[in-house]
């Protein structure tokens, strides 16, 4: 089994309490409902402007998220930043009702609650998700620690309970996790589109027992042939 998947099966298999978790929080955690947001051309509010404003605004850029950022005072970082890109649109004064005109996700990360609350109830009323940096009760959506693999993303959230947890898994399996699994993903999906353009049927086919770690050693020596030719071997058995 990969280092990776092993390490998965560790991370469910382990007990982290002995006793029942309901005698450790005096309220229970919400129950989160992953999902992953495309968000490409959809513009998101971040309304706060300190480093962690930065990191929300960094994590909604890489997504291709246009980001309207909304404070009254903006870091020295977050302004390189937006100097640099010019899908970040710096928005210098305090927080306005109109600023959710038009938006899918809003970030609320002042640091002042009374500002933060205002923010998501104006949120909530509106329909719009809203994340409120370090103050779940006001979340209607968290945003997970990723690990990125190009096309291949592995989220973990512990549902507002802990981020240190979240940031702890993230950094160990961004250790374990072979560097070359996205271009694996990439292959796997360019067999499929050639099968499909044969006419032949995708569904069904044995696509996960292709994925070993020798098709993973293959691509990562740029064997790409190779590796393409095993996976249509194995899941129609008609390599070329």
């Amino acid at each position: 089994m990969p280092a990776g998947c092993q390490l998965l099966t560790n991370l469910i298999n382990y007990k982290v309490f002995e006793r029942p978790l309901t005698n450790l929080m005096p309220e229970l955690l919400p129950t989160i409902f992953p999902i992953g947001l495309i968000l490409e051309g959809r513009r998101c509010l971040v309304v706060g402007g300190g480093t962690m404003a930065d990191q929300k605004v960094g994590g909604l850029r890489s997504a291709g998220a246009p980001v309207t950022v909304v404070a009254p005072r903006v870091c020295d970082r977050l302004r390189s930043r937006a100097a640099d890109d010019a899908g970040i649109d710096l928005v210098e004064r305090a927080y306005r009702t109109s600023d959710l005109d038009g938006t899918w996700l809003v970030v609320a990360a002042t640091d002042i609650s009374e500002i933060d609350g205002l923010v998501s109830a104006e949120a909530h009323e509106r329909q719009i998700f809203v994340n409120a940096v370090d103050d779940p009760p006001h979340c209607s959506a968290y945003l997970m620690a990723q690990v990125r693999r190009g096309p291949v993303v592995v989220s973990i959230s512990t549902s507002g309970a802990s981020p240190a947890m979240a940031s702890y898994l993230r950094r160990r399996l961004d250790a374990e996790l072979e560097s070359s699994l996205g271009e694996v993903a990439l292959l796997l999906s360019s067999v499929r589109q050639e099968i499909a353009a044969e006419g032949r049927t995708t569904e069904g086919l044995p696509w996960a027992s292709v994925i070993d770690d020798e098709l993973i050693a293959d691509v990562t020596a740029g064997r790409h042939s190779l590796a393409a030719d095993r996976i249509r071997s194995t899941v129609i058995g008609s390599g070329r």
